[in-house]
């Protein structure tokens, strides 16, 4: 992976910056209950402006999340980002006073898009990988870590860092938290799951992981998802290894839809339909309307 620190420099011509502009309209709001909204909208175009700085884009696009997500009418195991509703659909933490202003201050001062039926970082995807298509200098700048599934340069807009992912793109593991990049980290997300949508991944570590990579019995977390993968050399290879752990693991366990109650028998049917979910829940989009479908037909 390459590293650069940013310089505020000339402006890289056709370089096209890819906003996410959730996490702006966040950051403009956050810290400003107490002070009127010309303090989070000054907040907002300073993140902006310096988002533009730092990647010397001379071109840019924000996105914002609007109303529906696909990924609400996918999850059966686990209520996709249930952790942050109560069973009323009403959210259990407060926001920021200012953020749905922060929000409409975006979409008309800086020509945000709100995007509906999926995330604003589906938007940036499928945007990165048109540009990429047509050749355009294009560069995301977010502080989601979900996005470097996303082949190409990203910004850091916390940090300041511009880092590109390649493909495949690696993992490591760090204190016990799992970092990569690539498509490698996405099936280490499969494995692990996704902590802060609510996406449990893989629920528990199977006797395969433990006698074949060394896994401790228990939860499917960062170090087992490590373990497991961190030695695979192609996506076909990353695939095998979390397709067997899948089947492994569904083959003896049934479960109930979290909201209907219908049963899921164990067995592989469950199994390829439990691998679906939940690569469709962490998948970040390439195209309009893609989901993600795994390739077993490449496996030996």
């Amino acid at each position: 992976m390459i590293t650069i620190e940013t310089d505020i420099g000339e402006t890289i011509p056709e370089r096209d910056v890819l906003i996410d502009a959730d996490c702006v309209a966040y950051y403009g709001a956050y810290t400003c209950d107490d002070l009127p909204l010309r303090s989070a909208t000054r907040r907002v175009d300073y993140r902006m402006k310096q988002i533009i700085e730092e990647t010397r884009a001379e071109t840019y696009q924000g996105f914002l999340t609007g109303k529906y997500n696909f990924r609400d009418d996918i999850a059966t195991l686990r209520r996709y980002k249930g952790n942050r509703y109560d069973k009323d659909g009403n959210r259990i933490t407060n926001q920021p006073k200012w953020l749905p202003e922060c929000r409409e201050y975006l979409q008309k001062q800086w020509k945000c898009k709100l995007v509906h039926g999926e995330e604003a970082d589906d938007a940036l995807g499928i945007a990165q990988t048109k540009n990429h298509k047509k050749c355009i200098d294009s560069v995301i700048s977010s502080i989601d870590k979900d996005l470097w599934i996303i082949e190409g340069w990203h910004h850091n807009m916390n940090s300041g860092l511009l880092e590109y992912s390649d493909y495949l793109g690696f993992i490591n593991n760090y204190k016990s938290k799992l970092l990569g990049t690539g498509k490698k980290f996405f099936y280490a997300q499969l494995l692990m799951g996704d902590t802060a949508d609510w996406i449990p991944g893989l629920p528990k570590v199977t006797e395969g992981m433990v006698e074949n990579y060394g896994v401790r019995r228990g939860g499917c977390g960062a170090v087992a998802a490590f373990k497991t993968l961190n030695d695979a050399y192609t996506e076909e290879e990353c695939l095998d290894r979390v397709w067997k752990c899948y089947k492994e693991y569904w083959c003896n366990n049934e479960y109930n839809h979290w909201r209907t109650g219908e049963l899921y028998k164990a067995g592989e049917k469950t199994a390829l339909k439990q691998l679906t979910e939940q690569g469709r829940l962490l998948w970040m989009r390439t195209k309009e309307g893609e989901m993600w479908q795994p390739k077993l037909e490449t496996l030996k």
